[in-house]
């Protein structure tokens, strides 16, 4: 009966998705007294955002993504992050553009990896203004508060911002390396341990939050099984994953 019932509402909620890209759609090429010109821009919130992203991306052959944070918004969604790798399996073409600050979350690299075995082009860069992703040339989608990929997202169907978006897009691209198949996180914030840097320092340096700074070197000195960071440095000196 759970079973059941689960299903039940998993089909209301795709239902609901539909319904919900739909309106948006719709309000989004509709002149108001207030605004005459068709904007073709949308609020969508946060709680129900991920289910229509989803469909939306399922519409489209390719996406392009830069995401500034691994902890907070609908690509958080572990369904939407499943819906991902399955569209790169199936083919679809997907260059994704990721901060330090998303890589160096804990037990990201593992879902990371297999977006790109599974096809997902990725590059890195320290620190982006932005976040947003591109549905082919039928959608961008942003938040709302510039910075803060907590905030609800606009849904643009603009072609005019789609394509500053595009452009913006494909000149960060050009200029990122790829992903690594390392870590080279945590021997940069050794070597700056070494230094003399204090954990505010390093994040500054890295450019990343001094969270991810603290919960990388706790890791490190939980995996080498040690309890001082000159312990740890002294580990990793030996070690030649370092």
């Amino acid at each position: 009966m759970l079973a059941s019932e689960l299903e039940r509402l998993g089909r209301r909620r795709d239902e609901l998705a539909d319904l919900g890209d739909a309106l948006l759609a719709l309000r989004s090429q509709v002149a108001t007294e207030d605004s005459p010109v068709r904007l073709g821009v949308e609020v969508l919130e946060q709680p129900v955002a991920a289910p229509v992203l989803g469909r939306i991306a399922m519409s489209v052959g390719q996406v392009d993504s830069v995401f500034l944070d691994g902890e907070v918004g609908a690509v958080t969604d572990v369904e939407h992050a499943s819906h991902a790798l399955d569209r790169a399996r199936d083919g679809q073409r997907q260059r994704t553009i990721y901060t330090r600050a998303v890589i160096d979350v804990a037990d990201s690299t593992r879902r990371l990896d297999a977006l790109r075995n599974a096809g997902q082009e990725q590059h890195v860069v320290e620190t982006f203004e932005h976040e947003f992703a591109i549905f082919g040339d039928e959608v961008v989608v942003t938040p709302s508060t510039w910075g803060d990929p907590g905030s609800a997202y606009l849904v643009i169907r603009n072609p005019v911002l789609i394509g500053a978006f595009q452009g913006w897009f494909d000149h960060v691209w050009s200029a990122t390396p790829t992903r690594d198949h390392g870590a080279p996180v945590d021997q940069r914030i050794v070597e700056l341990l070494a230094l003399g840097y204090k954990d505010e320092a390093i994040a500054r340096h890295l450019g990343v939050a001094l969270r991810t700074v603290r919960r990388r070197v706790a890791g490190l000195m939980d995996d080498y099984q040690v309890h001082t960071r000159f312990q740890l440095g002294a580990a990793l000196a030996h070690d030649d994953r370092a």
